[in-house]
């Protein structure tokens, strides 16, 4: 093929500079248009993330020491709100229909190590304790207990209640499970002292907000002579002197059991009776941010075997789609998941329970 003969007039030369020149400028216009666009997307995205932290702020009471703080909390909620909004998207079914959600609750503006020393702070028990105690329901069978129960709806649990920046979950999960065997034997709801264990249940194991069992917190009642109020005895949130002392008890118990440890049979048996304690692992970002009435490991939520926080156990069931549960008492205050409480996915592992919530539960006996 030809080429084609070189431009030899001088106009015809300035007119194909002058295109060349349009061109790359046009070019370079466009990739700065873009860059503009993907910087304003970027402010745009960062405004709407402030908005939507100040509203939190709003929603849940925060305020802070210093405008330093806040921008530093501000950093630690964006973060969170990423991963939160990530696992929803990713968690979207077929046409995008919602599974199990995690919501921006009270926690969002902490980081994972902050949440964990705050309300995480329960010492494990060494398997061997928990041999010899005796297992009241042993004799009996699945088909000596109803299909499903909610202590709740027999009057034998109190209002959520919220254990703060306090790691004494050990005492919340303790008081639940009392107050159930309690209303019980008496058939009366009382409210009692988690402020009493802290201050008062302080053997080798319980250390008020750092750490704690709530076997040894069954024991300090059954050997003090029972709880007081929490009208008469308020919660604090931190550790103070003991002042039990000429306080009237108004719920006692005769001994304490540990459920067979991994086996979520015998801790079906017992929860049909009685709320039970359990202890579970609480770390993931998943269960900490966890929304909603679905059921915690149905939609692949996970969770170890660390067992590093303390609930109560107050009932179990089955819901439409036939999956197990069991229905859990936190003490996160009522913002957290459906009103405080949870329901966890049963039957899902051979031994431990899902997040180890089978492999240390122990009940009051009244």
């Amino acid at each position: 093929m030809a080429l084609p003969p070189p431009i030899r007039s001088k106009r015809l030369r300035k007119l194909f500079t002058l295109a060349i020149f349009l061109v790359i400028v046009s070019c370079c216009c466009t990739h700065f248009a873009l860059a503009a666009r993907e910087v304003s997307t970027g402010a745009g995205h960062d405004k709407a993330m402030r908005e939507r932290y100040e509203k939190w702020m709003a929603e849940h009471g925060r305020t802070y020491m210093d405008s330093a703080e806040k921008a530093r909390r501000f950093q630690v909620f964006k973060s969170n709100a990423h991963f939160i909004d990530s696992y929803n998207a990713a968690a979207a079914g077929p046409g995008g229909k919602s599974r199990p959600g995690l919501t921006t609750n009270k926690f969002a503006d902490l980081t994972e190590a902050e949440f964990n020393n705050f309300y995480l702070r329960r010492r494990p028990r060494p398997p061997s304790v928990a041999v010899g105690t005796g297992f009241m329901y042993g004799n009996m069978g699945l088909s000596d207990v109803p299909a499903n129960i909610d202590w709740r709806e027999k009057g034998a649990v109190t209002p959520v209640k919220d254990q703060d920046s306090c790691g004494c979950c050990w005492a919340f999960s303790a008081v639940a499970a009392v107050e159930g065997i309690h209303q019980i034997r008496t058939k009366k709801l009382v409210s009692l002292s988690e402020q009493q264990l802290v201050d008062c249940s302080t053997g080798v194991n319980n250390r008020g907000c750092n750490l704690g069992d709530m076997d040894e917190a069954f024991r300090y009642i059954v050997h003090s002579g029972g709880l007081t109020t929490e009208e008469a005895y308020g919660y604090e949130a931190q550790q103070g002197t003991c002042r039990s002392s000429g306080k009237k008890a108004k719920a006692k118990i005769r001994n304490f059991q540990y459920v067979p440890p991994g086996n979520e049979t015998a801790l079906l048996l017992a929860v049909a009776h009685q709320p039970v304690s359990i202890a579970l692992d609480g770390s993931s970002n998943a269960f900490r941010f966890f929304g909603g009435s679905d059921i915690f490991g149905a939609g692949g939520q996970q969770c170890t075997t660390d067992l590093n926080h303390a609930v109560t156990a107050i009932g179990y069931g089955t819901d439409e789609d036939g999956t197990k549960y069991w229905l859990i008492k936190n003490s996160w205050g009522s913002g957290w998941a459906d009103q405080g409480y949870v329901k966890i996915a049963r039957d899902v592992t051979s031994n431990t329970g899902l997040c180890g919530l089978a492999m240390q539960a122990s009940y009051p006996v009244a």
